[in-house]
């Protein structure tokens, strides 16, 4: 079972997992943590995100494949700045971690009809982010541990025919979810406010505690 806890506490101590212990994860639970994520905001209310849960272990292993492809196929070179690609523990051995979480958006949940917004690398996400940082959330609160990813962004051709998605949805996250190994890190490292927040310009003053 896992642990709830106060949510300022579990935005504090949500760091990424990609270490996990073998044993299964309810469905109950995770039925609990997206009843709790479904009240994220979107663009217009829509509420366009699709999940799918993904448990069948010959999923998981074609599933894997996948992340590997989009790993070591689009995404290590990058990383490795030119120099040789190494081996990523979590991507060999991502089919064992229980539960995956596969996030998608339709389509016009993210279409507003004004160019500007439509073509913009970021707006689009607004409708749909919101929701999985719900979901990470509710995790970390019932105990679990994941790590938020799009590598298999890079191969949605092939993820949709795996798991049969549509035509007009988009997969925007993907969510490997277990029992952490180990004791969770619960002293994350991030820069204090007064290193990303100003007031009133990019280059005003810097906002803290006491202003």
């Amino acid at each position: 079972m896992g642990v709830r806890m106060e949510l300022v506490e579990a935005m504090r101590t949500a760091g990424s997992v990609r270490e996990f212990r073998p044993e299964p994860v309810p469905l109950s639970t995770i039925y609990q943590v997206l009843d709790d994520a479904r009240f994220a905001p979107s663009g217009g209310n829509r509420q366009g995100w699709r999940v799918i849960v993904v448990t069948d272990p010959a999923v998981r292993a074609a599933l894997g494949d996948l992340f590997r492809k989009g790993w070591y196929t689009y995404h290590a070179p990058v990383f490795a700045r030119g120099g040789p690609i190494e081996r990523w523990p979590f991507a060999d051995h991502i089919e064992g971690v229980p539960v995956h979480l596969v996030v998608l958006v339709a389509e016009h949940a993210i279409t507003t009809t004004v160019d500007a917004l439509d073509n913009d690398r970021v707006v689009g996400g607004s409708s749909v982010y919101p929701f999985v940082q719900n979901v990470l959330l509710g995790l970390r609160q019932q105990g679990l541990g994941t790590t938020l990813t799009t590598v298999i962004v890079a191969v949605d051709e092939e993820v949709k025919r795996l798991l049969a998605i549509p035509p007009g949805h988009l997969v925007a996250a993907h969510l490997a979810v277990g029992w952490p190994a180990g004791r969770p890190r619960t002293r994350l490292t991030r820069n204090p406010v007064e290193r990303f927040a100003t007031v009133d310009r990019f280059d005003g003053s810097p906002l803290t505690a006491d202003a």
